[in-house]
């Protein structure tokens, strides 16, 4: 019986690592705030903690972190059911995308903030 749990337990975080790996997340993204992230060049991987305050589009998202606001894109995968309010403090990873109205955060992964 503890084998079988045990197996089970290590498939599911097997299959959830293999999920992440084909993309640029990583815990060791440099924190930074908005302000700064809307300063930085194209590419750069970054990590925010802040709120969503207003969705914009189908997967486009208001992120504020009291320094300023930021457009971030999050795929519905990303929310792995996860229900989150205006008033929910998240830390998310991603990748800075410049975009004609300035920087956009193509988001890799996010949780709750600690």
């Amino acid at each position: 019986m503890k084998k079988t749990l045990l197996s089970a337990t290590l498939g599911l975080t097997l299959t959830a690592g293999a999920a992440v790996a084909g993309s640029n997340f990583s815990y060791d993204q440099p924190w930074v705030s908005v302000a700064q992230a809307l300063q930085m060049d194209d590419d750069h991987d970054i990590r925010l903690t802040g709120y969503v305050v207003e969705q914009i589009g189908k997967e486009k998202y208001l992120f504020e972190d009291g320094t300023g606001t930021i457009v971030v894109e999050i795929d519905e995968d990303k929310w792995r059911n996860m229900r989150a309010s205006s008033r929910t403090k998240l830390t998310i990873w991603g990748q800075l995308e410049e975009e004609d109205n300035g920087n956009e955060l193509e988001v890799e992964h996010l949780e709750l903030a600690r």
